[in-house]
């Protein structure tokens, strides 16, 4: 749903700076390691645990800084919440434009379709990854909404044959399957 990711950030940086507050009795602006400051951290990591979901690779690097700010003061921890907040925005958007893109597919298949973002910890929503999914065998596309998806079956394994009904561009392995390397061998088009 649009705006998990944004409402998700304001309540956990609410929580973190409460539970500093309720340890504390205050918010130090002095900055330094506190037992609040500890305890605030530990709030991100359960609400990943919580939720299901886990940190991307910029979410982690977020979360470090953040981590980082706790023992350094103000000065980091104050522009890794500006960042984090900026990336849920970019986090929600991003999943609005893949539920829109998921609606122009068969409903049979919606739960098997994902972003590229959604790919591997370390992937972005773009057609690096795409090509990558290509490549280990499966079918990737870009919406005509701008969204990169992808597509696997109920066994989690990535779907070869599958041809998206709206795109403006698809990457997908050649069938018959031929092994390049350590990968198969894939093309793209435009249409």
């Amino acid at each position: 749903m649009p705006g998990d990711n944004s409402a998700t950030n304001a309540a956990v940086t609410v929580a973190a700076f409460s539970v500093e507050y309720a340890i504390n009795g205050k918010l130090s602006m002095a900055g330094g390691l506190s037992r609040g400051g500890v305890a605030g951290l530990a709030v991100q990591p359960v609400v990943w645990a919580v939720t299901g979901t886990g940190p991307d690779a910029a979410d982690a690097f977020i979360y470090g800084v953040g981590a980082a700010g706790a023992c350094a003061g103000w000065v980091l921890a104050v522009p890794s919440i500006a960042t984090g907040f900026v990336k849920a925005l970019i986090d929600d958007h991003t999943a609005g434009l893949v539920a829109e893109a998921k609606q122009d597919e068969p409903e049979a298949v919606r739960g098997g379709i994902y972003g590229t973002d959604d790919y591997s910890f370390w992937s972005s929503n773009n057609h690096i990854t795409a090509m990558t999914i290509a490549s280990y065998g499966g079918v990737a596309w870009k919406h005509e909404n701008g969204a990169y998806l992808f597509i696997k079956d109920a066994s989690d394994t990535l779907v070869c044959d599958y041809r998206p009904r709206s795109f403006q561009c698809v990457y997908r392995p050649v069938i018959p399957l031929r092994v390049n390397g350590d990968r198969v061998m894939w093309t793209s088009a435009d249409f």
